[in-house]
């Protein structure tokens, strides 16, 4: 064999490797062009629960905040690799994989158009999440994990709900309604990471008796104060300097 015809062979080879290799895109290629990033600059947007943790994707950084407030943790923005089923992002603290396909949040029964699993700190979480563009995405980080959530009030400062009464609370996308036994309560409220704040809260105005009264009393005081928000698999504890409320999901 000579070698002009040992070596088309390898050229030959060589041109359909490259034709093989596809250019890492650092927007992913699951979507037609780059995604258009949000009022904030980020671009992608997830959320997981029990425990619940948020990551935003924009075009210089990643950030993840972990269960309960832990972190956040603070990566550059690598080129995204395009994997079998999505996108991959790569660094030393932050892994993120994410799986196009439908999923549907457990907490909030939100819908999104990717599955994602992170590996933060070589500790593993998987939620849902989306581009900021894509109008099913991600709820605003304010209010996700409570959103669309209904609760029963199990105790308040360590004090179990009397037998009679109705105790729970509710949660939509930017409000919340809340009763202790007697009177009804509603009004407005944010969640920035673990720390829930409520607006001014409207309530009846009915007579109590005990012990219901000294009951909402305990449990109005909590919720018209910014609470440190506790996530474990259906139990959620509210917290601050006047008392704590534990409540299981209805």
């Amino acid at each position: 064999m000579t070698f002009l015809s040992r070596l088309i062979p390898l050229a030959l080879g060589a041109t359909l490797l490259s034709a093989c290799t596809t250019m890492e895109n650092p927007f992913g290629g699951g979507y037609p062009g780059p995604p258009m990033p949000g009022p904030t600059g980020v671009f992608f947007h997830a959320v997981g629960q029990e425990p619940g943790w948020t990551l935003d994707i924009d075009p210089r950084q990643m950030r993840f905040s972990g269960p309960y407030g832990q972190g956040p943790i603070s990566q550059p923005t690598p080129r995204a690799i395009n994997g079998f089923a999505g996108e991959i992002y790569q660094t030393p603290r932050l892994n993120v994989n994410v799986v196009h396909g439908r999923c549907r949040d457990g907490m909030s029964g939100r819908a999104y158009p990717d599955k994602v699993q992170v590996r933060a700190d070589n500790r593993s979480f998987e939620g849902c999440g989306g581009p900021t563009d894509v109008p099913s995405a991600a709820p605003p980080v304010m209010s996700g994990p409570l959103a669309d959530s209904h609760w029963q009030v199990v105790s308040v400062n360590g004090r179990t709900t009397p037998l009679k009464g109705e105790y729970r609370m509710d949660f939509t996308f930017d409000r919340v309604s809340a009763r202790f036994g007697c009177n009804s309560f509603s009004g407005t409220y944010a969640l920035d990471r673990d720390m829930m704040s409520t607006g001014p809260l409207m309530s009846t105005k009915m007579a109590c008796r005990d012990p219901a009264a000294s009951f909402e009393s305990q449990g109005s005081a909590v919720v018209t104060q910014p609470a440190r928000v506790r996530f474990s698999p259906g139990h959620l504890t509210l917290t601050n300097n006047a008392g704590i409320i534990e409540l299981e999901r209805r």
